[in-house]
Order: C-alpha cells, then sequence, then structure tokens
C-alpha cells in the first residue's frame, strides 16, 4: 500500500482577497485602454477637422467649398475680374483671406452658354460653357471667419454643373440661381 499524505481541512475559503484584487486590477486596466482609446479617437478626429479633408459629402441643399490651394494661385489669378484679381491674389498669398476653388462643367448645358457668379460685391466675368472641366476661383460670398454665405449664378446654361460638395446643378437659368455654400474657416497656410 503506498504511502498517501492527507491534508486535514482547512477553515479558510480558497484565496478569496488574491481574486478580488486581480478583479480590481483588471477592471483598473480595462478602465485605463477605454479611456486611452477615446483619447486616441478624440485625437484623429481633432487633426482631420484641422486639416480640412473633406469626409461627409455635405448637404445638398448647402454644398461646402473650399479654398484654392497656394500653389494654384496663379492659374487662380486667370479667372478672376482682371480690375481686383491682384488684390484677391495677394490677399490669399499672405494667407489673410483665400479664394474659392470650384469647378464649371457642361451637364446638360448648350455649348457656349454662359455663367458668372456673385460672390458678394464681386462679380466674376461670364464663362462660356465648353466639353471640357473648368476649374475657376472666385472670393468667398462673405467674411471669411463667418463660414456660410450664398453665390448667386447668373447666365443661359441651364443644366450646367458647379462643382461644389456636392455638385449642383443649375437649373434655375436662365435668370439667376441662389446657392447657399458652407466652409470651414481654416488656415490654407
Amino acid at each position: 500500500m503506498a504511502n498517501s499524505v492527507q491534508t486535514a481541512p482547512t477553515n479558510n475559503p480558497p484565496d478569496a482577497e488574491k481574486t478580488e484584487i486581480g478583479k480590481r486590477s483588471g477592471r483598473r486596466a480595462a478602465a485605463v485602454a477605454a479611456a486611452g482609446g477615446l483619447l486616441v479617437v478624440i485625437a484623429v478626429a481633432m487633426v482631420l477637422k484641422n486639416a480640412d479633408i473633406g469626409i461627409t459629402p455635405g448637404d445638398p441643399a448647402q454644398p461646402t467649398v473650399t479654398f484654392v490651394a497656394k500653389s494654384d494661385l496663379g492659374a487662380a489669378a486667370t479667372t478672376l475680374t482682371p480690375s481686383v484679381a491682384g488684390a484677391l491674389i495677394e490677399d490669399a498669398e499672405s494667407c489673410r483671406i483665400p479664394l474659392v476653388s470650384m469647378t464649371i462643367s457642361r451637364g446638360s448645358a448648350a455649348l457656349g452658354g454662359t455663367i458668372r457668379i456673385r460672390s458678394g460685391s464681386y462679380v466674376s466675368p461670364y464663362f462660356a460653357v465648353t466639353d471640357a472641366v473648368q476649374r475657376i476661383a472666385v472670393p468667398y460670398p462673405a467674411p471669411y471667419g463667418s463660414g456660410a454665405g450664398s453665390f448667386v449664378i447668373e447666365g443661359t446654361a441651364t443644366g450646367a454643373i458647379v462643382g461644389l460638395t456636392p455638385a449642383k446643378a443649375m437649373l434655375e437659368l436662365p435668370g439667376a440661381q441662389n446657392v447657399p455654400v458652407a466652409w470651414r474657416a481654416v488656415s490654407p497656410c
């Protein structure tokens, strides 16, 4: 017969104290991890917001606009009304007031139809609709810091598409079409 060691039963329950400490430290670690994850999500959201990266497609009732990149200001100058182009480009180059970047495309408009844009007190030259997409610049329709304003699109190019986010078809032409827009007022430089 083999010797067996028998232990006397103890009155102490299993090490309940150590189990409780383990549970608390596990909860604490989970709470710290959750807080850290939340901080990372907030930091990423702040970076994306400040980077002016358009994540949402915009509201069809109030499309969004963005500014002309500093490297594109030379090309943008050729689309502005000549009498004010110099001052507008100077303001954009010195990062005081950026310019809006948009496109005009034919859509269902007849070739040769025209569009011009009223943006605050600024009136653009007429742009003839062609088969090619045209990139143009105009000033913001309200003070840049306000983040919202309205363009008035005039001309004969019924069905032309103005490249905002989302794009807007000019269905009220000939005549004038009011287009409320919004933007995120961040420094372009």
